[in-house]
């Protein structure tokens, strides 16, 4: 039963120097109105599918580049073509320069009512730093804008490891972010990804990321400090307000099935994994020639799915259930040294195991 629809919007204004998905800069509106008609198309391969839709969510690139009314038309096809809940949840990820009320007011008419504004920063220098083409005014006007609309469960993320970024100016952005009215909070540590040209100038020592020790104590200050205004970490990365989750996000960490459409989207159904064509104009040409985009497979074994059953479980807050461990050892260990506790039949990282979660992961496969 597929529960989730990830749909992928490839599309920015301009691409920000530590990004490593799949984005391009293009302004034709051409382009995207004829890449929308492809993932309907798209969407029709997978007719024979069973769904039960309780989560869509719109990710990129920038899903907000497209004008509003071609993504609320894909929206009500979805609905026409597929089984949905009564509760969907539909999320759409918007650049803080895009969208305003009378643009809100046409996304929550077809059903959105969840947005996830990739604000990174409310102090300028930080912004600077990023690449981000946005002022912090921008982001308090959209949420401004977004709850006049109805639209009142809103995602602010949040980027920390900055270069020259402090202890003092990360709770300087806390402040400003637990300040407005939104009910989420996803937090990321910036990564230097090889190919980016974030990574290059890591690289070639143009850009200093902060060591381990300063980050650990980054993440702490963000957990604590959500926490202590009603924000709860229920996953690595991702604090809300009480019965504010990303349902869809769940999805991912918890082995239901969900679709991906568009340009280098995933999917995981019956138990098999598959991803699609990185490439834009590859992706255009089989969708319209009628065959799957699909370039990448993998079957999971028991195996497989036990070692991402650990994985994906120690990055939630509710842990993992000590019948996947197979060397008790090995979990004692962690716990003297200081990388999870033990509770109520799982084993749940903190914050100094959750900084070094692969590694951890590996040792417990």
């Amino acid at each position: 039963m597929i529960k989730g629809l990830y749909v992928h919007i490839p599309f920015c204004n301009i691409k920000c120097p530590y990004c490593d998905f799949t984005s391009f800069v293009w302004q034709e509106n051409s382009l995207k109105e004829r890449y929308v008609e492809n993932l309907k198309k798209e969407l029709k391969f997978y007719s024979d599918l069973d769904f039960n839709l309780e989560t869509i969510y719109f990710g990129g690139g920038t899903p907000s580049v497209l004008e509003p009314k071609l993504l609320t038309n894909f929206i009500e096809y979805i609905k026409r073509n597929i089984k949905t809940s009564s509760t969907l949840e539909i999320t759409v990820e918007v650049n803080p320069k895009t969208y305003r009320y009378e643009d809100f007011k046409l996304l929550k008419e077809s059903g959105v009512n969840r947005i996830s504004l990739g604000n990174q920063s409310f102090l300028e220098k930080n912004l600077i730093s990023l690449g981000r083409d946005h002022k912090p005014q921008d982001t308090i006007k959209t949420v401004e804008d977004c709850r006049k609309a109805g639209i009142k469960n809103i995602n602010l993320d949040l980027i920390y490891g900055i270069q020259g970024q402090t202890l003092e100016d990360l709770e300087k952005d806390l402040e400003i972010y637990t300040s407005l009215p939104i009910t989420h909070v996803s937090a990321y540590l910036l990564t230097a990804y090889e190919d980016t040209p974030l990574g290059v100038l890591v690289k070639n020592g143009s850009y200093n990321l902060p060591d381990e020790d300063t980050t650990l104590k980054m993440f702490e200050l963000i957990d604590e400090y959500l926490e202590s205004k009603g924000f709860y970490r229920y996953e690595l990365s991702n604090w809300s307000k009480k019965n504010y989750e990303c349902k869809h996000n769940i999805f991912y960490w918890t082995d239901v099935e969900f679709l991906g459409l568009g340009v280098s989207a995933w999917s995981y159904v019956e138990n098999l994994r598959f991803g699609n064509t990185k490439n834009i104009n590859e992706y255009m040409e089989l969708v319209e020639k009628g065959i799957k985009p699909v370039k990448f497979t993998e079957k999971l074994d028991e195996n497989k799915k036990r070692e991402e059953k650990i994985f994906l479980s120690l990055r939630l807050r509710s842990g993992l259930d000590l019948e996947f461990v197979k060397e008790r050892d090995i979990l004692e260990e962690l716990v003297k040294e200081g990388y999870g506790f033990i509770e109520n039949g799982k084993f749940v990282l903190l914050p100094k195991g959750l900084m070094v979660i692969n590694e951890i992961a590996v040792r417990l496969f």
